[in-house]
């Protein structure tokens, strides 16, 4: 996993080194791209991209080789990832498996990681890159998309907007299954794990209403 490969960049941003002998990353000589120059998009506000400015981060390529200290942006709308060369935005031409990216979240940093490869859903296909909430026997991912919304303020010409969604799913034995944020739920599709969760929801406190305490039980259930 990127998280654990990257152990010396991992300990620039605070993360603890993994425990135990880590294979040792391949890395690229050079990074190939193609230059690519946004169109399409001066008339609408907003951004498709998952952040604003460039960040530090780090590529796995489907070949098994990697790629460090790159400054990324991803591109949600287009599900597109680029990096930047001698002031240049490029598209990667080794297909990307897996990227993370540091982030500025106050006066700390972040890291969010991204990884592609999963079933299709109604909405997503092996290409799609989902963000990795919690990673184990059972997957917790969350889908990020944009999508231009139309609207006319009184008085006004007609403007469009990018404007945010998102669903979690879960990934458990190679199937990828939407998730609502509710217990009865939650055990309905892991059946197996009930006894795991009631126990994790009731030491825990989890009312399982939001984000914040999915990511816990799943958390709790990879660590078992």
């Amino acid at each position: 996993m990127l998280a654990l490969l990257f152990t010396e960049s991992l300990k620039s941003q605070g993360g603890n080194p993994p425990q135990g002998p880590q294979p040792l990353p391949i890395f690229p000589e050079d990074i190939n791209g193609r230059a690519f120059i946004y169109k399409g998009f001066e008339d609408i506000e907003g951004s498709p991209f998952l952040f604003k400015d460039w960040n530090w981060g780090a590529v796995k390529f489907r070949d098994g080789r990697f790629a460090k200290d790159l400054s990324l942006r991803f591109d949600i709308y287009n599900n597109q990832l680029y990096f930047k060369k001698d002031g240049i935005q490029m598209e990667f031409v080794l297909p990307v498996a897996e990227f993370m990216i540091r982030f500025s979240n106050g006066n700390d940093s972040s890291t969010v990681i991204y990884r592609c490869g999963y079933p299709d859903s109604e909405k997503t296909s092996s290409k799609t890159f989902f963000e990795l909430l919690s990673d184990g026997k059972i997957q917790l991912l969350k889908y990020r998309f944009k999508q231009i919304d139309t609207f006319k303020p009184f008085n006004q010409a007609e403007r469009k907007e990018f404007s945010d969604g998102q669903q979690l799913y879960v990934n458990v034995d190679r199937k990828l299954i939407k998730l609502k944020k509710d217990k009865e739920f939650i055990i309905g599709i892991l059946p197996v794990y009930k006894d795991a969760i009631l126990l994790i929801v009731d030491q825990k406190k989890l009312k399982l209403r939001n984000e914040e305490d999915i990511v816990k039980l799943f958390m709790e259930l990879n660590s078992k």
